[in-house]
């Protein structure tokens, strides 16, 4: 099938899950970057490469926008299936539990091993217990994305169900078509759109001080601000079978420009009016996003054992990943090797570890629902079943 023409109703593209997963594992060597970052993290390390700022700030740029992208598309997926309600209340189960799980089991492991990073084992307690006490961000760290998906989720599924039209509703065929006709166009009208939106409500939201606050820490609402737009196009792009094979398309010229908005983000990176940089930078995440979703269609739409072990660990290892990543950073720093060797080492240690962990949970039924979410439990596959599924 031609990589410009749209997809038959019901068709399976597989690429987007493996770009869902993909997104989440990149989260591994972005975190592992932080750890050796200059600008410093929440693990305190003493070797440091200016390399690994603009390392992760590439991967920044573009990881969590195209994230929620994808979690817009797979949203209105969901709908056109499953009634709103039921949809919204599997999706708690599917995020809450797991979220709920990793503040009282995984947050607590990654904070005292940041404070120990920074103090004496007596101080590093104290300052945990004193921090775990008063401080909202302390517990929700890495997990915020599960709050924004949630208001996300939770939004999509209200509106539905007030307006049921919208579960089968589709992207005004003019724009569909104009959309598809004229891709470089449209992406760029997106990117001055989204970056005007992500430019301007962040800036007043931090301006009135918002950000502050102890709710704020915990409810995350300025980024929720950044993704809103993100989920809205990956709402769109499944009800636009048009503009959706053109995002599928590889374009020559689109990877240029994502390659040169990336650059001149990066050379605004840390030295620039803040509006600015996000304008710029939502503008390099919308070319970057195409570019891999082009490149995840043609590359990773079919079955495969392996990305689909891939998938099924993604959250697991999204969950794990940072208390790994602070822990094994410590060990590396204390050895005294050099940062870019600890970002290889720990990138790589983090990522076995964690598979390793995804591993254990999917044979389990109780750490299966504690940290997927599911009570499905792998079971080993009989030897003509593998070798069924590696043939094809």
């Amino acid at each position: 099938m031609d990589a410009g023409s749209p997809r038959r109703p019901g068709a399976r593209q597989h690429y987007w899950d493996t770009l869902r997963a993909a997104l989440m594992l990149l989260g591994i060597p972005y975190h592992s970057a932080l750890a050796f970052q200059m600008g410093g993290w929440i693990v305190a390390t003493h070797h440091h490469s200016p390399v690994l700022d603009y390392v992760a700030e590439a991967i920044h740029l573009f990881r969590m926008p195209a994230f929620f992208m994808v979690a817009g598309y797979f949203a209105a997926l969901s709908l056109t299936k499953y009634p709103p309600g039921g949809w919204f209340r599997a999706r708690l189960t599917r995020l809450g539990i797991p979220f709920l799980a990793s503040l009282i089991t995984i947050i607590p492991v990654l904070n005292i091993g940041c404070e120990l990073s920074n103090f004496a084992p007596a101080d590093a307690l104290e300052s945990w217990r004193h921090l775990s006490l008063t401080s909202g961000g302390y517990w929700v760290r890495h997990l915020w994305f599960i709050i924004v998906l949630l208001y996300l989720c939770g939004a999509t599924a209200l509106a539905a169900r007030v307006w049921p039209r919208l579960r089968a509703a589709a992207l005004p065929e003019r724009i569909d078509r104009w959309s598809a006709q004229r891709p470089l166009a449209a992406l760029l009208l997106l990117g001055v759109a989204v970056g005007l939106f992500e430019a301007v409500t962040i800036e007043l939201f931090y301006s009135a001080g918002l950000n502050t606050t102890l709710p704020q820490e915990i409810l995350r609402l300025d980024d929720l601000l950044g993704a809103l737009p993100w989920f809205g196009l990956g709402l769109a792009l499944q009800r636009g079978p048009h503009a959706l094979a053109a995002m599928g398309e590889r374009r020559a010229g689109v990877a240029v420009l994502a390659v040169a908005a990336t650059a001149l983000a990066l050379a605004l990176y840390g030295h620039s009016w803040p509006p600015l940089y996000r304008f710029v930078g939502t503008i390099a995440a919308i070319l970057v996003t195409q570019v891999i979703l082009s490149v995840a269609r043609q590359s990773f739409d079919r079955p495969s054992p392996v990305t689909d072990r891939l998938v099924r660990g993604s959250f697991v290892v999204y969950l794990f990943h940072v208390p790994v990543i602070v822990w094994l950073a410590l060990i590396a720093d204390g050895i005294g090797l050099p940062p870019a060797i600890s970002f290889v080492l720990v990138a790589s240690g983090t990522l076995a570890a964690t598979l390793a962990i995804a591993a254990v949970v999917e044979r389990s039924p109780v750490l299966s629902l504690l940290y997927s979410g599911t009570r499905s439990v792998a079971r080993p596959r009989r030897r003509e079943s593998m070798t069924a599924v590696t043939a094809e």
